[in-house]
């Protein structure tokens, strides 16, 4: 049988140990993940791999999500692998969602991301991936907004959002720390949830019981929800307001109404996504336009105004990306001794 321990070991040394006592790789908490990360760097590095997406030359390597079911226990496990070529990021995201896990007291969607050396394959951080998924979906959100919303440079935005959950936290946190939010207008169908975020985020946010009360003077909305109907409808929106769509119900693109879809410019982080999981609006003769080509060049936002739409799909280069700042944010701190 072959020796594959000196495989295994320089493989396995990835972190600072020697070759003969190889470190294992670090494993991250989600705390921990969180110290970890900053928008100042996030944001940047989201708008760099929107624009290498839309390049379609091989620079970001990302298959469709894979999606095992597990009907013997009502789940599903779901994959994420991507590669950046221009960093040399190696990373794979694996998800598992249990939906009986709520009966027993414990979250039904937990996951995993594994950064690996591009070079060789060995393994250099394990981390839990629920503040990465959380953190680069709400960087997303700011990337695109940065790049198709044409008064971004405004002072005193109004800021609406509908839901209440981690998304729409992260998301108010976010839209605060790059734009000039002046309010923050909040939206549930549980309206206690809209209070007691509120109530965390201050002053700034105020509660609504209706929807098209809170939507209708905003100039940036971000649709947080897993609603299965519209929460957003066209005819309640300002002539150029920009929408992030970032929840899901039934489908990616149930929380705003069909008409939306028809009047506004739709962009999406990835055209090979959109085909795939937005395939009901793709055969409704619904254009998509990438986010990159925007940054790019290639593609312009409509001069004449109007309203966009962000709709986010997630892809596994945003965990990627994500994980690799994570990573070397970590070993800064480690070699400094902190």
């Amino acid at each position: 049988m072959a020796d594959t321990s000196k495989v295994t070991s320089n493989l396995s040394n990835t972190t600072g140990g020697s070759r003969d006592t190889p470190s294992p790789p670090p494993f991250l908490t989600n705390e921990e993940v969180k110290r970890h990360l900053h928008w100042n760097t996030l944001v940047p590095a989201t708008e760099t791999l929107f624009a290498n997406v839309s390049r379609h030359n091989e620079l970001v390597i990302q298959p469709p999500r894979l999606i095992m079911p597990i009907s013997q226990q009502n789940a599903a496990l779901l994959c994420m692998p991507a590669y950046l070529a221009e960093d040399n990021v190696l990373a794979c995201k694996v998800v598992t969602s249990f939906r009986n896990n709520a009966a027993l007291g414990l979250p039904s969607i937990l996951a995993t991301v594994i950064l690996f050396d591009g070079s060789n394959g060995g393994t250099k951080m394990i981390m839990e991936g629920t503040e990465i998924t959380t953190w680069r979906t709400a960087a997303a959100s700011v990337a695109a907004t940065k790049n198709l919303f044409r008064r971004i440079k405004d002072k005193d935005l109004v800021l609406a959002i509908m839901g209440s959950g981690v998304q729409a936290h992260i998301h108010a946190q976010a839209f605060m720390s790059y734009f000039s939010i002046k309010e923050i207008r909040i939206w549930n169908h549980r309206f206690a949830g809209a209070e007691a975020l509120c109530k965390r985020l201050g002053d700034i946010a105020k509660p609504f019981p209706d929807k098209e009360e809170c939507v209708k003077p905003a100039d940036l909305i971000v649709t947080a929800t897993y609603s299965p109907t519209p929460v957003v409808h066209y005819d309640w929106l300002k002539s150029d307001a920009h929408i992030n769509a970032v929840g899901f119900g039934v489908s990616h693109h149930s929380e705003l109404d069909e008409n939306t879809y028809r009047k506004a410019s739709v962009f999406v982080d990835s055209l090979d996504g959109a085909k795939q999981e937005l395939k009901s609006l793709h055969e409704a003769g619904i254009k998509f336009t990438e986010v990159g080509a925007v940054i790019n060049g290639t593609e312009r936002v409509p001069p004449n105004g109007g309203v966009t739409v962000f709709q986010s799909l997630g892809m596994g280069g945003e965990d990627a990306i994500t994980a690799k700042l994570i990573f070397n944010d970590y070993m800064k701190h480690k070699n400094q001794g902190k």
